[in-house]
């Protein structure tokens, strides 16, 4: 089950942040000293669009992976603790300490944000597996 998840979560989670970088790419305007002519308007504006959904896809890609690597090392090391705590609790849980563990690096403010964000991300994502909408479907002949 577990390699079901990661097959099922992060490949369409890395496509679908890179296109919404791609978009918020299209937003950014370059600077005007990119804009002499035509050719670099373009050319800086293309650039702007790629390094945005890229660092988009790479970015949630490796938050969602490293949630899922919490997870199933939580749920092996503490077994007999967590066995009485509900899945979204533990996904909660898991996602807080992600998002904490991923900006740690920046100070207080954001850790609490990227925390409060990933307990959100992570009941989500674990009522939507439980109803069925995150599973990958086999067709059968």
């Amino acid at each position: 089950m577990f390699f079901e998840k990661m097959a099922s979560v992060i490949g369409p989670s890395y496509t679908l942040s890179f296109f919404v970088g791609g978009l918020i790419g299209l937003t950014k305007i370059p600077p005007p000293k990119s804009r002499r002519t035509y050719r670099l308007l373009i050319n800086n504006y293309l650039n702007n669009i790629g390094k945005t959904s890229a660092s988009f896809g790479n970015n949630v890609g490796a938050a969602i992976f490293l949630f899922l690597i919490l997870g199933k090392s939580f749920n092996f090391i503490f077994k007999e603790e967590l066995e009485n705590v509900g899945e979204s609790y533990r996904s909660a849980f898991y996602g807080a300490l992600t998002g904490a563990i991923y900006k740690s690096t920046r100070g207080i403010r954001p850790v609490i944000f990227a925390s409060f964000l990933g307990a959100i991300c992570g009941s989500v994502y674990t009522l939507k597996w439980q109803k069925g909408y995150l599973q990958m479907q086999l067709n059968q002949m």
